[in-house]
């Protein structure tokens, strides 16, 4: 198929011109040594927080942004009943599904994602009695089935959404294996599990030979805990019984499903190691007294856990009051805290996990970042897993990566702007009821002649050669102002960008939009991988500086909204017997921040979807690089420069027939072990 270039003047405008007000979404990550990225030696304090059993779409589904509940969802149970909508869940305790192995693949139904209620219905209740079926009443709150459909908002857990409104959240955070507690727990610490995934007939460890990250941190003298609550540990709807009252309790030296540490002799037969097992009670202490380890993990009992049959907000006042107590104590000002839930619990999400290997990844949940240094209310669209919590600490304390599951994963910089001053703390009621959401925004302090940049297309900070970057300060230029004819200019409005690469090489950049603000730019071709310095003067005053980080592809894609998520930025290309037409696959309003897909009518015509993107031309290979819509596998004809505009790129797939009468799907494009944002179209 020839190279076609669709884009008009109009598009470019949009797309290329008046790229992004906001600094939204992900990073491609590309660093594979363990040099700490530009700021990240800020953060002294590395705290996650483990919950239970939540999906992304069960507690963000409706957050306004972010990749969230598509329209005409119906699942069917399998029995011919009437199917099952999302619906809001305003009970505090749900039932949840069954979350093994086998229910996992069962849900995901081949990338489909519409297997969660028959798979609910598969579970045993509590009392290990099988679930109900409508009429029967006892569907009672936390025990119908069908509350794996259900969803919560700022209603049920305000402090959460608080959460994202204030700091990060990641709308891309995949458990990093199709299963259950234990198998997420060790890739947590050990980016694998030994190949242990709790599938039918395996037996379930007792003890483990691989490295795990303590044991590497110990022996780099870097301080670590690993708090547990004490109490109990549930049992599960799944035939991942914990066992007998005995077996479920929970204390710091116990091998349980949320704590295998014990199983680790490197770590239970070292006195020293072993005694950084403690109880979440200790957590409090230190958070209070400025003790904070280097590296720390909380765990939860069962009864704030999340886990059903642990209710949704007793949860959330216990994260509250861990956050609380480290916003309240003198480690704040170095502190980032990342909360995850490990794993879907049953409940319904509806994007399709990427494939790395035989084991994941595992179904979608959240992810948020709290820090003074986090991006406020910013969305990250980034693809990460359990091993990004384990590559962001290896990259900050030089530690050596212990597969390539951690080697490879995105590091969630992404999470942080380390040109802002510290912010001061904002503690919510450590209560059930929580606090009042909306919170109040607030104001961000950035210091003089203050510059980030980041990839044009999706707000990360991973910019390629030849790739289109927008770079954030003040007083950049002196008026608004953009680039009126081809070549691009190096000098626009008075302003120019320099970019000195790694091994020292300044070259100017071509300048597609100058203001106050914001300048858009080309990252010059030659540009070497690795932290670059940016320049922008205005005049012959220095307006900004800072740094960039520079990778050979950094795959962006571009959305009609400018945000880097929703409806693509992309043109449909229909081949019939009479010629070849292009239609629009975004319709938006005069706001041009509402836009939705249009349906595509897919018939017996030849269909290509045209992405276009930046980042993407650099790619080693047209092997290398995969479209997908949905489940399904488009092929990719033409991958690199769009070849009309500077710096865009164009990807050419063509549209496979099986995704006729789908509705709304996600497309998205990885190349080189790189995904970009992802972006939706919708089908007939």
């Amino acid at each position: 198929m020839r190279r076609y270039r669709p884009l008009t003047h109009g598009f470019v405008m949009v797309v290329v011109l008046a790229l992004g007000i906001l600094l939204a979404t992900r990073r491609a990550s590309t660093a594979l040594s363990e040099v700490a990225p530009p700021g990240l030696e800020k953060i002294q304090h590395f705290v996650f927080i483990m919950q239970e059993n939540r999906s992304f779409d069960s507690y963000y589904g409706t957050y306004p942004g972010a990749e969230g509940l598509p329209p005409g969802v119906c699942l069917s149970d399998g029995t011919g009943a009437p199917c099952v909508a999302p619906y809001r869940d305003t009970n505090d305790v749900n039932r949840g599904g069954p979350h093994g192995w086998s229910n996992a693949h069962g849900s995901i139904d081949g990338g489909k994602m519409d297997g969660f209620l028959v798979q609910s219905y598969l579970g045993k209740s509590g009392d290990n009695t099988d679930p109900c079926r409508p009429p029967n009443p006892i569907c009672s709150p936390g025990k119908d089935p069908r509350d794996v459909m259900g969803y919560h908002d700022f209603n049920e857990i305000p402090n959460y959404w608080s959460y994202a409104r204030l700091y990060v959240l990641q709308d891309r955070m995949f458990e990093s294996v199709a299963s259950y507690s234990l198998p997420a727990h060790l890739y947590m610490l050990a980016a694998q599990s030994g190949g242990y995934v709790g599938s039918s007939g395996q037996p379930k460890p007792t003890t483990y030979n691989f490295p795990e990250i303590t044991e590497l941190l110990a022996s780099g003298r870097i301080d670590w805990k690993y708090y547990v609550t004490s109490g109990t540990t549930p049992d599960t709807d799944d035939g991942e019984v914990v066992g007998t009252p005995t077996q479920q309790r929970q204390d710091p030296l116990a091998y349980t499903l949320w704590n295998p540490l014990p199983a680790f002799p490197a770590v239970f037969n070292d006195l020293t190691q072993r005694a950084r097992l403690v109880d979440t009670a200790q957590f409090y202490l230190d958070a209070r007294n400025g003790t904070l380890p280097q590296v720390s993990w909380v765990i939860p009992s069962g009864a704030v856990s999340e886990h059903p049959p642990s209710g949704v907000r007793e949860g959330m006042a216990y994260v509250t009051g861990l956050v609380n107590a480290v916003m309240q104590g003198p480690n704040w000002n170095t502190t980032a805290i990342f909360i995850s839930w490990d794993d879907w619990g049953g409940f319904y999400d509806h994007v399709p996990p990427p494939t790395l290997d035989q084991y994941g990844l595992g179904i979608r949940v959240p992810g948020l970042v709290v820090s003074p240094y986090a991006r406020q209310g910013f969305i990250d669209h980034g693809t990460y897993s359990f091993e990004s919590w384990l590559r962001i600490v290896e990259e900050r304390f030089g530690v050596t990566p212990m597969t390539a599951r951690d080697n490879s994963a995105r590091d969630m910089t992404d999470a942080f702007d380390f040109t802002q001053q510290p912010r001061p703390p904002v503690p919510f009621a450590p209560t059930e009821q929580g606090s009042p959401y909306p919170p109040v925004p607030q104001t961000i302090v950035h210091p003089p002649n203050w510059l980030a940049t980041v990839c044009a297309a999706n707000g990360s900070y991973s910019v390629a050669p030849e790739s289109i970057a927008s770079a954030y300060g003040a007083n950049l230029a002196a008026a608004a102002q953009q680039a009126a004819t081809l070549p691009l200019p190096t000098s626009l409005g008075g302003s120019t960008v320099l970019v000195q690469d790694s091994v020292g090489a300044t070259r100017p950049a071509a300048l597609f939009y100058v203001s106050p603000g914001q300048i858009n730019f080309e990252v010059p071709a030659g540009t070497a991988s690795g932290v670059a310095r940016v320049t922008v003067m205005n005049g012959s005053n220095v307006a900004g500086a800072g740094t960039a980080q520079v990778a050979r592809v950094a795959p962006g894609l571009f959305t009609a909204t400018e945000t880097g998520q929703g409806a693509l930025a992309a043109n449909l290309l229909r081949i019939t017997p009479g010629g070849a037409v292009y239609e629009p696959v975004a319709i938006c309003d005069a706001s041009g921040a509402n836009c939705q897909p249009v349906p595509i009518r897919v018939g017996n015509d030849t269909l290509y979807l045209i992405l276009y993107g930046t980042g993407i031309r650099n790619r080693s290979s047209l092997a290398s690089v995969s479209v997908k819509i949905g489940e399904l596998d488009a092929p990719v004809s033409y991958a690199g420069p769009q070849g009309s505009y500077a710096g865009l790129d164009q990807v050419n797939a063509r549209i496979p027939a099986a995704a006729t009468g789908r509705g709304r799907l996600v497309v998205s494009l990885s190349l080189d072990g790189q995904f970009a944002n992802v972006g939706q179209v919708s089908f007939q």
